[in-house]
């Protein structure tokens, strides 16, 4: 799979996530557009990274415990003052 892809994937994640519109895995599968074992994948892989993810059985849906952001790049240059 073409890395773009991968992270654009991630990011709808991540969007859906923050308004805890997710609902539940085979939901969150359909949204995305993948099997509910791919999905499960990509949220595995979001935990791994540091993503603070856990599911509210309440709202059906998975939230952030923790606040934070992605970052616009994961490539993140040096300034021109650190030489």
């Amino acid at each position: 799979m073409p890395f773009q892809k991968y992270v654009e994937r991630i990011r709808y994640i991540d969007s859906l996530i923050r308004i805890k519109a997710t609902g539940n895995a085979y939901q969150l599968a359909k949204k995305v557009n993948l099997s509910r074992s791919v999905t499960m994948e990509y949220i595995k892989g979001m935990k791994e990274e540091g993503f603070p993810i856990k599911f509210c059985r309440k709202r059906n849906s998975y939230y952030y415990y923790e606040q934070g952001s992605m970052t616009d790049s994961l490539f993140l240059k040096k300034n021109d003052e650190e030489g």
